[in-house]
């Protein structure tokens, strides 16, 4: 590639490459309006680049700028991958530049001894989808959004309430149950959660005093069948200032198949958008067969791809 330069990221480079991923972001809401609008792309960077441990690059053709790729180590159970945000990485026109830049920046990754690496991109992006599905990457989940309005009931013979702190035990259990689902084949999930119920338990305890969190219970004859929890998650590039999040949903799987989780989520859509949350997001992960089935026949719509190598 003809003058093409590619240097360490640095401080020096935030404002250049806030333009890129501002131009890049303006390409994605034409294939997802429902992302924000006002996005303080200076401040994304900063607080992907400010990570601790993180590195990266910044390229240049004839001193123009065309490019970067920022990422950060980040746990995820007892695994530590080095990861890239939903704003980590922008290129101006050449999806191709995108190999160079990784190729540059993964060389201190594993020297470093980072040998798990991931990366959010916009899903509308099949150029780059495809550039980095020829790094050896694999989708290995997403993150999706959907419109609130307009959700009709759905009837599957329960009553979904509020949740209170009563419902501490069996919220507990569902949780593990969603999480032990996520460790047979396909999944293969590393970390299905905390090794014993009475951890879940702790780690529940005080959901119901959290104004950050929402409990929904779907309950038939007094017995609690399943769960929806939604969050209030902080703005950012993928998060819009009038959205909640769908964080956890959950059925015993005795129950699954009979409606509950179809019920639940009709629910929430109808509270959310009664309470004026226009836009409701959530993720899975792809090898979850249960939920990368589920979710999208109830009208999420993918907005970013994470990409996944594992070497060597």
């Amino acid at each position: 590639m003809a003058g093409l330069e590619i240097i360490p990221f640095s401080e020096e480079h935030l404002d250049a490459a806030a333009v890129l991923l501002e131009a890049r972001h303006a390409r994605h809401r034409e294939a997802e309006p429902l992302l924000p609008a006002e996005v303080d792309f200076r401040a994304q960077l900063e607080s992907e680049w400010h990570a601790d441990g993180a590195s990266g690059v910044f390229a240049t053709r004839a001193d123009e700028p065309v490019g970067y790729l920022v990422a950060a180590p980040r746990e995820l159970g007892p695994m530590t991958w080095m990861t890239v945000g939903i704003g980590g990485h922008a290129v101006e026109s050449d999806r191709e530049l995108a190999q160079d830049l990784y190729a540059t920046a993964a060389a201190a990754w594993v020297d470093a001894g980072h040998l798990s690496h991931a990366v959010f991109i916009p899903s509308a992006d099949a150029a780059l989808v495809d550039t980095w599905f020829r790094l050896s990457f694999g989708a290995s989940a997403v993150l999706a959004m959907r419109e609130t309005v307009g959700e009709p009931p759905f009837e599957a013979d329960v009553e979904v309430r509020l949740g209170t702190a009563d419902d501490l035990a069996v919220a507990a259990r569902l949780d593990k149950t969603m999480r032990d689902a996520m460790v047979p084949s396909p999944s293969f999930s590393g970390f299905s959660g905390f090794a014993t119920l009475e951890e879940y338990v702790d780690e529940w305890r005080d959901t119901w005093d959290d104004d950050r969190f929402v409990h929904f219970v779907a309950e038939r004859d007094g017995d609690v069948l399943g769960q929806a929890v939604l969050y209030r998650r902080p703005h950012d590039l993928r998060v819009p200032k009038d959205s909640i999040d769908l964080a956890n949903a959950a059925s015993f799987p005795e129950r699954r198949g009979s409606g509950i989780g179809r019920a639940l989520t009709a629910h929430v859509l109808r509270w959310a958008d009664e309470h004026d949350y226009a836009t409701m997001t959530t993720d899975w992960r792809l090898t979850n067969l249960l939920a990368a089935r589920f979710w999208p026949k109830r009208g999420f719509r993918t907005a970013f791809l994470r990409l996944y190598r594992a070497l060597p």
